[in-house]
């Protein structure tokens, strides 16, 4: 079960940030969706050491509001594909920056096995138990040697202040462990590096003082605040620190069946297309803007939940099609 504050943390606030970017600007959207989990010259360090390029398939596993798969998006042509639990937050990244977005966490990626060209997890395996779960995951999807990105907040000696709800700092030592395990030889890893410019920082806070200003009062963002304190207590304690990893995914057994998807594997892809496609037009079939507005007595389902339905298969098909182009020898890049 998803503790309150990370929900709060992670979702409601995910929503209430996308509808202040929309009245700040879209100069604002990527530093804004990235607060607390990347800057710029992280997510420099992290593309440099995957080595990404036009045209490369990018998963992010919690994935959050989009900022940072936006960001490579933008500077590096890659092709990213979402996948994050939150609905707000999902729901963020496809309204502000019109990604392909999965509803789903890392224990079971619904991606094929060998299809993605790298991977980012930001900020993210601190807030998992079964990390050897997600870490296997985004393995298997991985083609043989390609590339995994983490940002993570790990524990440096004996914790004597409490961990933010959710949260379980892995140590140095367990994370290489956990890397070894699941298939992966750390490559390289760094601390977190400088700070953020000023006008990148300047327009995250911009987006966090109307995100105040509008919600200082809701239960959620008082939530969010506290959790944000004891984060910050515990890095100025030196209790957790921010590490860069770079790992690459070994040749395996189970890896060799990556790379260039099969005939049987496109087929499956384009199976899954029309399965999709199917299940959308049964949720616009069902009218739930025209529900919405009978009364409540009257409804035989709730249109909300219709339109999630419908947000979330778009998001899949959307990730489909990145992934039948990827196999497009076109696409590719000398």
């Amino acid at each position: 079960m998803t503790a309150p504050a990370m929900v709060a943390e992670f979702d409601e606030v995910a929503g209430w940030t996308a509808e202040a970017v929309e009245q700040l600007g879209r100069r604002h959207a990527i530093p804004a969706t990235c607060r607390g989990s990347a800057s710029p010259a992280a997510l420099a360090w992290l593309a440099e050491a995957c080595e990404l390029s036009p045209g490369m398939t990018l998963l992010d596993v919690g994935a959050g509001a989009g900022g940072p798969a936006a960001w490579a998006a933008e500077r590096f042509g890659v092709r990213p594909i979402l996948l994050e639990p939150m609905p707000a937050a999902g729901r963020a990244a496809s309204r502000l920056f019109g990604l392909p977005v999965i509803a789903g966490d890392g224990r079971r990626i619904p991606l094929r096995t060998g299809s993605a060209d790298a991977a980012w997890c930001l900020g993210v395996l601190c807030t998992v138990r079964d990390k050897a779960a997600v870490l296997g995951e985004i393995h298997r999807v991985l083609k043989p040697g390609a590339s995994l990105g983490l940002l993570v907040v790990v524990a440096r000696g004996r914790r004597t202040l409490p961990a933010p709800d959710g949260n379980h700092f892995p140590t140095l030592p367990e994370l290489r462990a956990l890397l070894a395990g699941a298939g992966f030889e750390l490559v390289e890893q760094a601390g977190l590096p400088g700070r953020a410019p000023l006008s990148w920082s300047r327009r995250a806070e911009q987006v966090a003082a109307v995100v105040a200003t509008r919600h200082r009062a809701h239960p959620a963002y008082a939530l969010a605040a506290h959790q944000g304190e004891r984060f910050t207590h515990l890095f100025a304690s030196g209790q957790i620190s921010v590490q860069l990893i770079h790992a690459v995914s070994r040749t395996s057994t189970q890896a060799t069946h990556g790379g260039m998807m099969s005939t049987g594997e496109d087929d499956f892809l384009h199976e899954l297309e029309i399965e999709v496609e199917a299940e959308v037009s049964l949720v616009e079939a069902s009218r739930p803007e025209e529900v919405a507005g009978l009364p409540v007595t009257e409804w035989l389902f709730d249109p909300a939940d219709a339109e999630r339905e419908k947000i979330g298969l778009r998001g899949l098909l959307d990730a489909v099609e990145v992934l039948e182009d990827g196999r497009r020898p076109d696409d590719h890049v000398a």
